[in-house]
């Protein structure tokens, strides 16, 4: 039922993820208590903070955003050609693994900032044969960018920048040039704000505060470890197929999915630097997971076991709200 509703039927597939993002970002989750975590972003705080004031318009704001991202990933793959163009498995499975821990379901700067992630792996993919590449990789660093303004901590993808440059073959010296100039343009930005309004709160010193923080930890109880298993289960599995796969594929799909490996393997160092619960870490491992577990479910011939990994998946996602609940 899974594989044949998210592999074909759009509307019925959109209204799903909807009323499972209203259900989760808005429903009983948000009755429990978060585990809130420093956002080491003066600027996140500093925008947000005449919102944490108002609880309905946070839900609504945050629901919104969510449900914008399930859309924008599965824009992401179904862009490129990777699946069908009716498919929604990459939304349905961003919306799964993003809602899988109740103490991350809140406005976070991670969250915020995974958005402008989202924005320039899509303007990397568009890259490609591009004739105003130099337009797009201006756009790339500075949206990158705009990310560690909003969550310090995705420093680390910045290089995300000059990798898609490589795979997708924009070599020029001026691009190279042109991308390290909209990365620093975000913090001239935010240095002349500050200079000129004086606040405080946005001075540089302020970034770097992650760094000397305490890592925070939690405990984890049987229902997580079961889901942290499921979900590390398959992913092995999915990337296995991944690689296998690639070769059969277009050359311009291959190149995306190298560069989606690449954005997976930049999560390690980024989750070790990051004092952040493993929760909010897993928003922006969530990107490269849905689209590589997406490939999975559309490829494989197996539907009855994708049926059982599919319900297994959401019979979890509401176990492990229920057993916070309680």
């Amino acid at each position: 039922m899974i594989v044949t509703l998210f592999r074909h039927t759009q509307v019925v597939s959109i209204l799903s993820v909807f009323l499972i993002c209203i259900f989760f970002w808005m429903g009983v989750s948000f009755y429990q208590t978060p585990l809130y975590s420093s956002s080491w972003s003066p600027v996140f705080d500093f925008l947000t903070s005449p919102i944490h004031k108002f609880t309905l318009l946070e839900k609504t704001l945050t629901t919104a955003l969510v449900f914008w991202q399930c859309l924008y990933v599965n824009k992401i793959i179904v862009g490129q050609k990777i699946i069908s163009t009716n498919s929604f498995y990459p939304a349905f499975f961003y919306l799964l693994i993003i809602s899988f821990w109740p103490g991350a379901l809140n406005l976070t700067s991670d969250l915020i900032g995974v958005s402008f992630i989202l924005i320039a792996i899509h303007t990397t993919f568009s890259t490609y044969l591009s004739r105003d590449a130099y337009s797009q990789i201006f756009k790339i660093s500075f949206y990158l960018s705009l990310a560690t303004l909003l969550h310090p901590p995705f420093f680390v993808f910045i290089p995300l920048s000059w990798i898609g440059m490589s795979i997708f073959s924009q070599v020029e010296w001026r691009h190279w040039v042109l991308s390290v100039m909209a990365i620093l343009s975000p913090w001239i930005i935010l240095i002349s704000f500050h200079a000129y309004f004086n606040i405080q709160q946005l001075e540089l010193h302020h970034f770097d505060t992650f760094i000397f923080a305490e890592e925070l930890t939690t405990t984890l109880n049987n229902s997580t470890r079961v889901s942290l298993l499921v979900l590390g289960f398959l992913f092995l599995i999915s990337i296995y197929e991944l690689v296998r796969s690639l070769k059969r594929k277009s050359i311009k799909a291959r190149k995306s999915y190298i560069y989606i490996v690449w954005v997976t393997l930049l999560f390690i160092p980024y989750s070790y630097l990051n004092p952040s619960y493993i929760w909010n870490e897993f928003v922006v491992f969530s990107i490269p997971f849905s689209i590589i577990l997406s490939n999975y479910f559309y490829y494989s011939i197996r539907s009855l076991w994708l049926n059982f990994m599919g319900f297994a998946l959401l019979a979890l996602l509401f176990i492990s709200h229920f057993c916070t609940a309680n």
